[in-house]
């Protein structure tokens, strides 16, 4: 037993009467479970008839892109299609308007994670891209230093020059002694004066 079930005139207009989109005729076995199918069907279709635009619109107006307002729509259309509880249009349309904001939410949600990981997979990809090297500013810095170190330097003697260098380099007063074989007394005395001769003059007293 099966026969031509066609779409009531309601919601199926015939084109050629400037009406709807013309669904036609679906053919279907009439069995209870096909009939059901059908009959969802042919709500889930006069739903969209009536308020595609509308819907489409609520989804644009919750999603972050054109794109995600389709995926929101078409997803919105699929429960229309398979879990439509069996109310009349006016409040299946209203039911249909609750389904689609939540889908367009959904998928809102989903697309803000994605951007958050992306983002903070790009601020590590731009960690890794950081030079540990120092850089013309710290190499400009070190220039200045070693200059000033340079011309502190050529004010000295020799012999106090030699013995701050060495116990700058870690040498004790008595490697520095063996090495220059210098006494005890010379290796403190040219320390003292290497080091009075290299402090700032705001440094000294006024008797200095």
């Amino acid at each position: 037993m099966g026969g031509a079930i066609r779409r009531p005139a309601w919601f199926n207009p015939r084109p050629e009467e400037g009406g709807g989109r013309g669904w036609g005729v679906v053919r279907c076995v009439a069995t209870d479970e096909a009939l059901d199918s059908c009959t969802r069907r042919d709500r889930a279709l006069a739903v969209l008839d009536a308020a595609e635009p509308d819907l489409r619109r609520t989804a644009r107006r919750f999603s972050l892109c054109a794109d995600d307002a389709e995926d929101a729509f078409q997803r919105a259309v699929e429960i229309l299609l398979t879990k439509a509880p069996d109310r009349p249009p006016t409040a299946l349309v209203a039911w249909m308007q609750v389904v689609t904001r939540r889908e367009a939410l959904a998928v809102r949600r989903a697309r803000e994670r994605l951007l958050v990981a992306r983002r903070d997979d790009a601020h590590d990809l731009f960690g890794s891209l950081l030079c540990e090297r120092p850089g013309p500013m710290e190499h400009a810095e070190r220039r200045d230093r070693v200059a000033a170190a340079a011309r502190a330097l050529a004010v000295l003697k020799p012999d106090e020059r030699l013995a701050i260098v060495l116990q700058a380099h870690g040498y004790s007063y008595a490697e520095i002694c063996e090495l220059c074989d210098w006494t005890y007394t010379k290796v403190n005395r040219c320390l003292a004066e290497g080091r009075a001769r290299l402090r700032p003059p705001a440094e000294f007293g006024p008797g200095s």
